[in-house]
């Protein structure tokens, strides 16, 4: 992979990377790592139950109620389509 940088950005990655001891491929590659690495890690976590039912109820509130019944006649299935 080839990556163009700003002059200015790639000098102070190469002064960092030799404060460091470290050749600026090395150096670019730790901290692309890291960052990819904690980014990974944090898409992983698991909720505790707690946040988990928190979350389902939050999205069981934005419908509206249901007594539970439904008209499944004839009729209600083909009102509109021309019967």
């Amino acid at each position: 992979m080839t990556i163009t940088l700003p002059i200015e950005l790639e000098s102070a990655l190469r002064e960092r990377a030799a404060l460091v001891g470290k050749d600026i491929e090395t150096y670019v590659r730790e901290i692309l790592t890291d960052e990819v690495s904690d980014q990974l890690t944090k898409n992983v976590r698991t909720q505790s139950h707690e946040e988990f039912v928190a979350k389902l109820r939050g999205i069981i509130a934005l419908h509206s109620a249901s007594n539970g019944k439904m008209d499944d006649s004839r009729e209600s299935i083909y009102a509109g389509c021309g019967e």
